[in-house]
């Protein structure tokens, strides 16, 4: 529909019949979802990182152990977890804190069409769990969410957890 054929839907429509059908669209769970997306969009290019679509990708895109190990020795809050899978823990602040992360996490998630498992135990400890679903093992795209994740999420430690984590703070 263009801006013409909208305007003049417009004003041939009752004012609670388009009341109607904006808050029917804006609470849709595709529209929040575009919302989110848009939100987090700058920020990805600004990144210059981006996942490739994993249906595009093969055993060959698999990282090898060095591959990864090279990775890791920069991003110092990810270590590897059962082999095939990179993950980051930490506790928040406080409930609310721990919501807030994921909930970012998830944003960049959305958008990178990239998910992690995500865990959330005792109110406040946070994992953050990444490998290529598809490849049952850690590709370039699982690296490169990591980062984003580094970048874009503002996360609120427990001042305890923080003394013993120091490397966070950098």
């Amino acid at each position: 529909m263009n801006l013409q054929s909208l305007l003049i839907f417009i004003s041939a429509t009752s004012s609670a019949t388009l009341i109607q059908a904006f808050r029917s669209y804006f609470s849709s769970p595709s529209c929040v979802r575009h919302r989110i997306m848009a939100e987090t969009k700058e920020v990805a290019t600004a990144c210059g990182v981006k996942c490739v679509p994993c249906e595009s990708l093969d055993k060959s895109h698999l990282l090898s152990a060095e591959q990864i190990q090279a990775e890791l020795t920069s991003m110092k809050l990810w270590c590897r977890k059962d082999g095939n899978k990179i993950s980051r823990s930490f506790t928040s602040r406080n409930f609310q804190c721990a919501l807030d992360s994921l909930v970012a996490i998830g944003r960049i998630a959305e958008r990178e069409n990239h998910h992690p498992d995500m865990h959330l135990t005792g109110y406040r400890d946070v994992e953050i769990v990444l490998f290529t679903h598809s490849l049952d093992g850690i590709s370039a795209n699982d690296i490169a969410l990591a980062k984003m994740i580094d970048t874009e999420v503002t996360f609120v430690y427990s001042q305890q957890w923080l003394k013993k984590h120091p490397e966070a703070n950098s």
